[in-house]
């Protein structure tokens, strides 16, 4: 499977800053995560908490913040990842899975599917 990319509407909590960006649909990572210029430029509040996470260049600590997304119409209040290392934005699984979307790997994109519920009765 090649690189699956979408347009994605990020913005702050307030909506009164909106970019439109090109990003890489991310399966292998957790949450979604945006360049820290992006954070700026849309004035996202940082909550002081920061994750550690692990990526191909081995252990890292990232701000944790909040954004609107909305990818194909769907939008949520999601929580993102803050990193002065990548220059793009990643949408991780958590993002995916809120907006009941997943990678279809014959067409390379992104699908509505039905989530599951599983109660035991």
């Amino acid at each position: 499977m090649g690189h699956v990319e979408t347009e994605v509407k990020i913005g702050n909590l307030k909506g009164d800053k909106i970019i439109r960006v090109k990003a890489l649909v991310d399966t292998g990572s957790t949450f979604t995560v945006i360049p820290e210029d992006i954070a700026r430029e849309l004035n996202l509040p940082v909550t002081g908490e920061r994750m550690k996470v692990l990526t191909a260049r081995g252990y890292d600590e990232l701000e944790l913040t909040h954004a609107i997304i909305e990818i194909n119409g769907k939008r949520r209040i999601v929580p993102i990842l803050v990193s002065r290392g990548i220059d793009r934005v990643l949408v991780g699984v958590i993002t995916l899975e809120a907006m009941q979307l997943r990678v279809n790997p014959l067409t390379e994109k992104l699908e509505e599917y039905t989530a599951l519920l599983y109660i035991q009765l």
